[in-house]
């Protein structure tokens, strides 16, 4: 028979949980609210929050009630401004390891460094550092961008987006050395939660069969999973749905590995479990 395995830690994060909570609070107290940007990076919980009426905003300007919620990710300074100039309350949902990487790159700026931000350049949390930096962070993905970045005899400092791959950082922070600054200063702004997941899946991925990793597909900490899965895992699957299960992915597996991301509801993950047991005996 298939054996399912779900590693100890899965599912929402601290960040991600904060900010549901606070939300679901406020609406508690009988008051709506828009969220600037989706809630959390996962389609089902966001058209849920939908259905109870909390609109997801691009801008404040386009915010018709007396609340906008921050989500987890964070906002730029200037987010803030705006906000406070539309005469909103606001609903700070901000993750403490995202504003750990707000506080770590003004830091770095004041003090003279010229500041390296590694991570997804269009990613809402890389573009909160940014601002917070008050618009000097360079932002670098892969080790073979920094050459184009001139760091000879200069101070540099990094900081990283929170759900990068320690690999990723290490690999750029090696490039930055290599060119010879003046001085490098590394502040670690990875979120540690993140960090034991992506341990955690590394490690489960090296004893299955199959791995399978839920999630929504714009969630960048999923996508990192989904990475790691695919490099330990001889057959590895991104998926947001248990609907989207094929039973040919587990023809001959012994067993199989399941986690989700940390925007990932723990009733998602455990419906794939589910599906997949079922599919093994022969169900649909």
């Amino acid at each position: 028979m298939l054996k399912v395995i779900l590693p100890d830690e899965y599912s929402f994060c601290f960040g991600v949980e904060r900010a549901l909570e606070l939300a679901k609070k406020h609406m508690n107290d009988g008051e709506l609210f828009d969220t600037l940007g989706e809630i959390i990076h996962n389609p089902h919980v966001v058209k849920e929050f939908e259905k109870k009426g909390i609109k997801v905003i691009k801008k404040p300007e386009e915010s018709k009630k007396r609340k906008i919620l921050i989500r987890s990710h964070g906002v730029p300074p200037d987010v803030i401004e705006k906000i406070k100039s539309l005469k909103k309350e606001i609903i700070d949902a901000t993750c403490p390891f995202v504003k750990h990487a707000h506080e770590s790159a003004k830091k770095l700026v004041e003090e003279g460094y010229f500041l390296v931000i590694v991570g997804k350049k269009e990613h809402p949390e890389v573009i909160g550092i940014q601002g917070y930096a008050h618009g000097k962070g360079c932002v670098v993905l892969k080790r073979e961008e920094v050459s184009k970045l001139h760091l000879r005899g200069k101070k540099v400092g990094i900081v990283s987006q929170t759900t990068m791959l320690l690999s990723n950082v290490q690999e750029v922070v090696n490039a930055i050395l290599l060119q010879n600054p003046k001085e490098v200063r590394y502040i670690n702004t990875r979120c540690s939660t993140t960090e034991r997941r992506q341990n955690a899946t590394r490690e489960l991925a090296k004893k299955v069969d199959v791995m399978v990793i839920v999630g929504g597909r714009h969630s960048s900490n999923t996508n990192r999973l989904y990475e790691i899965a695919k490099e330990y895992a001889p057959r590895a699957y991104f998926i947001e749905s248990y609907k989207e299960l094929k039973p040919e992915w587990f023809l001959n597996a012994k067993v199989v590995g399941v986690t989700g991301g940390a925007s990932t509801p723990k009733v998602d993950v455990l419906k794939v479990k589910e599906t997949i047991e079922k599919i093994s005996q022969g169900g649909k």
